[in-house]
């Protein structure tokens, strides 16, 4: 556990966060493929589950670290970054 949250840094998280950024836009963008959705709707969308993939890491990072903490408490050992950082991420990924 202890190699696994040493290798697993804020620095990697904010990484992870930005690679999913390009994939929601990749996914739901416009592909030159002759859609006729507005451009106003694909950024409804794309902010839509950017929201929920924001709310849903910032929820499983807080599970981890109440986890972390409830069955290594005599340990120390405990996550780099807290939901707070995952937000603060997730915005700068979208902005």
């Amino acid at each position: 556990m202890k190699k696994l949250l040493k290798d697993n840094t804020a620095k990697d998280m904010r990484k992870a966060v930005e690679a999913m950024a390009k994939r929601v836009d990749k996914q739901f963008s416009h592909d030159d493929d002759g859609s006729t959705v507005p451009d106003a709707v694909i950024a409804e969308v794309i902010n839509t589950v950017w929201k929920a993939i924001t709310l849903e890491l910032k929820k499983e990072t807080g599970r981890a670290q109440e986890l972390i903490g409830r069955c290594y408490s005599d340990s120390n050992l405990g996550i780099e970054y807290g939901p707070s950082d995952v937000e603060a991420a997730c915005k700068r990924a979208k902005a």
